[in-house]
């Protein structure tokens, strides 16, 4: 797969040109058509619409209250000024449904966009969060005025569904005592749906998974300031198709996981570690990134299969933290059926523990090749690779996901992508600017 940004020449040469008609191109909306506009901000209190044919504006931050629906219509684009961002709340819904061939975009509203431009969105759930009583916690990413108390005990709480869906230059966290990233899901339950969703140029991390029991499909994180996907707090669900991309803006990690001591299991707090299962995931870094491209440590649990980590500049895979380590001496937490391809693939720093003995004990079916044997062309700010070339290491080698009904068996190939892959074409954008 070759996934081109727009041509970045005709978008700045529209801006130059036309004023504030340039935005419409930036945007997407066509010169000459009327799409009304409409700025909002606060409470929504009543199930209410965005429609394609209008461009709603986060003036400020906008909560989804209990009980109320927030449907978006496929196509919709979604603009945000600085102090912009959405909270849907727990006992809230927000039905996101886009299709491929009309996604729907969250984005900045400035004429030249960058990264924490604007808050981001976040689910609130009713699933449990690990280490709090009750499995509820205050979220603390929030500006001054706005609070919600997340997580409770319901592991199949709905909170919506979020369908090929794009974020972009969001993250802000000016003001604020965390970053929240550019989507997070905090104690968010099975019954949420969450597939084809993009994250694009993030200041902080791409997608952050705190509790719950949500499970996520067809992710895309390009481009981003820390962690790509980042999961805590006991994250217990199911993901496949994940591709995480540094590119050129010096990221720390493509996966993090258990950040602290986040997931211990703490005497009272009657909830449960983080232990997702993962199958077909492709990390890319780049020669200067921070941390290993594959950072577990706080006592995270998880079973992760064909995974590709590539191009890591300082490991591929760290495992930190003596709890951790037990986890993954016990096999509480796991890696199999995988290649680590980097110029130094494991972090080997820590007492008693290194990971390529862990990693590559012949019963994990693991293999450890250099940058140059991935199977992917290396990103080059230009173009996002995902599949694999014909005679690729990641194209045989793999075992085959759970035929659960969540995960596509059929995926026989290590990475998110195999020769092909649709499923992240289309949709899918990488703007600069």
């Amino acid at each position: 797969m070759r996934i081109r940004p727009a041509n970045l020449v005709v978008v700045l040469g529209a801006l130059g040109g036309l004023g504030q008609a340039g935005c419409h191109s930036v945007f997407g909306i066509e010169e000459g058509v009327l799409r009304p506009s409409f700025e909002v901000s606060g409470a929504i209190e009543r199930d209410t619409t965005w429609y394609a044919d209008q461009t709603p504006i986060l003036a400020g931050y906008v909560t989804v209250e209990p009980g109320v629906t927030l449907t978006i219509e496929p196509g919709t684009q979604i603009l945000a000024h600085a102090e912009g961002g959405i909270l849907v709340k727990p006992g809230a819904r927000i039905l996101a449904r886009g299709t491929k061939e009309a996604p729907i975009v969250f984005t900045s509203a400035e004429a030249t966009r960058a990264e924490g431009d604007w808050r981001g969105l976040i689910v609130c759930g009713r699933a449990p969060l690990n280490g709090s009583p009750g499995g509820v916690r205050q979220l603390d990413v929030l500006p001054p005025g706005v609070s919600a108390a997340c997580g409770g005990t319901d592991d199949d709480d709905d909170s919506g569904e979020i369908r090929y869906v794009r974020i972009e230059f969001a993250g802000r966290n000016d003001g604020l005592e965390g970053s929240p990233g550019g989507f997070r899901l905090e104690g968010v339950g099975n019954r949420t749906v969450v597939d084809h969703v993009q994250l694009h140029r993030t200041e902080g991390d791409g997608m952050d998974l705190r509790g719950g029991t949500v499970s996520v499909k067809y992710i895309l994180v390009t481009l981003y300031e820390d962690d790509g996907f980042d999961w805590a707090l006991g994250w217990r669900g199911k993901g496949q198709f994940i591709g995480v991309v540094m590119g050129d803006m010096r990221g720390d990690t493509g996966i993090q996981a258990g950040q602290g001591t986040s997931d211990s299991v703490i005497d009272g707090a009657g909830t449960a570690p983080s232990d997702p299962l993962l199958y077909n995931v492709t990390l890319v870094g780049m020669e200067d990134q921070y941390g290993p491209n594959v950072k577990l440590r706080g006592a995270t649990r998880g079973r992760m299969f064909d995974m590709l980590v590539a191009s890591a500049g300082v490991s591929s895979l760290g495992i930190d933290e003596e709890p951790t380590h037990q986890n993954a001496n016990q096999g509480l937490l796991d890696i199999r059926h995988s290649i680590f391809a980097s110029d130094d693939n494991f972090e080997d720093d820590e007492p008693g523990f290194a990971e390529s003995i862990w990693a590559m004990a012949p019963g994990r079916k693991n293999r450890a090749l250099s940058a140059e044997e991935s199977g992917l062309p290396l990103f080059t700010g230009e173009t996002v690779h995902l599949s694999l070339v014909s005679g690729a290491a990641g194209l045989s080698g793999a075992i085959a996901p759970p035929d659960d009904g969540f995960f596509d068996p059929t995926a026989l190939f290590v990475g998110a992508c195999g020769e092909l892959c649709p499923e992240f074409e289309g949709w899918t954008a990488f703007p600069a600017r």
